[in-house]
């Protein structure tokens, strides 16, 4: 057995949530740390995380004719099972294609852990087919399908020609901060309901106007750039450039249009990060500093790695992950800050 699913069977009995709503990142860092050539270190790191972890519960089937109202419920266990019946009786794959392009517009899900879970159980079982990663891909889904979340307005109903995700994010309009919401990245959008400048940018939205992977690497660097400007926001930037990342990985299991309707509401969830936690002035000029930006993607990886901060750890394979396909210096430097500034696994204690 492989530390990957050694780990994974240390993780199968927890919930997708602790500590009143945190995100277990348990299965995702397990299999991120095993992508960036760390599995080594699987056991240490799930030593110093599981403890913090609750159990799951039980659950059951959620009937075909009740399926649709209830995306978003929040009733995690019901829909695990739900999942791990249709993977029982149906190639991954094929439940995979299904599935992912009903849940796309709910794309925000737990502030994008949905899909960036999915993501990696993915790429887990396209790499081995084993019970473990079947398991953990009946997880992942039935966390995106209970934390399906909408966001305002209709992505690209009315494009501009050229306004690609470079202009979607420069144009979108900060929040005041006397109207931001404090608490969850979840809670923190909801004041985007009704805000008819965000919906507005959004519709303008030129989901044609590159590949679908030249896109998604654009909404990618695009916030790896906002993470090193905000950095008292570095943990919502950080799923802003993970969670559109993770389509990347998805990419697969769904058609062209299908996909190009999934960058859409990748880029909507990035915009809705970085309109409710934009700092006031751009502090661009703020890096790690030359030393760290100056380190190898070899050294970035084993220092992330060795960190065991969660974070950092899928900051760092998203961003070496997305410079391979669209080299962009902008990704060193994100990783660079994160190995520096996000610190290490808080363990037990809950952080």
């Amino acid at each position: 057995m492989t530390e990957l699913d050694q780990a994974l069977s240390r993780l199968q009995s927890t919930a997708p949530e602790y500590s009143g709503g945190l995100s277990n990142h348990g299965p995702m860092v397990a299999e991120a740390l095993h992508c960036l050539g760390h599995e080594a270190l699987i056991s240490a790191w799930a030593d110093v995380y599981v403890p913090r972890l609750e159990d799951r519960a039980a659950g059951r089937p959620i009937p075909v004719p009740q399926q649709e109202a209830g995306l978003g419920n929040g009733d995690f266990a019901d829909w695990r099972v739900t999942f791990e019946g249709e993977l029982a009786e149906e190639p991954w794959t094929k439940v995979a294609r299904v599935w992912i392009p009903v849940l796309l517009p709910g794309y925000f899900a737990a502030a994008m852990h949905g899909p960036i879970r999915v993501a990696h159980a993915i790429r887990a079982l396209e790499e081995e087919e084993t019970p473990l990663r079947l398991g953990e891909l009946a997880e992942a889904l039935g966390y995106w399908a209970s934390r399906f979340q909408r966001l305002p307005g209709d992505v690209g109903s009315a494009h501009r020609p050229g306004f690609g995700p470079a202009q979607v994010l420069a144009e979108a309009v900060r929040v005041p901060a006397e109207r931001r919401r404090i608490g969850f990245l979840t809670d923190a959008v909801g004041v985007l309901d009704g805000e008819k400048g965000f919906a507005k940018t959004m519709a303008g939205a030129d989901l044609e106007c590159a590949s679908p992977s030249q896109l998604i690497g654009e909404i990618c660097a695009c916030a790896a750039g906002l993470y090193i400007e905000n950095p008292s926001s570095r943990i919502a930037y950080v799923h802003a450039l993970t969670g559109p990342s993770a389509l990347r990985l998805m990419s697969a299991y769904v058609d062209a249009e299908d996909l190009r309707r999934g960058i859409g509401y990748a880029l909507q969830a990035a915009a809705a990060l970085h309109c409710t936690h934009s700092e006031a002035v751009s502090t661009a000029a703020r890096s790690s500093g030359a030393a760290e930006q100056a380190l190898s993607w070899d050294e970035l990886r084993y220092r992330a790695a060795c960190s065991l901060e969660e974070h950092a750890i899928k900051l760092t394979e998203a961003c070496w992950r997305e410079n391979r396909f669209q080299a962009d210096e902008r990704f060193r430097r994100a990783s660079a800050d994160a190995i520096t500034h996000l610190g290490v696994s808080w363990g037990g204690r809950g952080g």
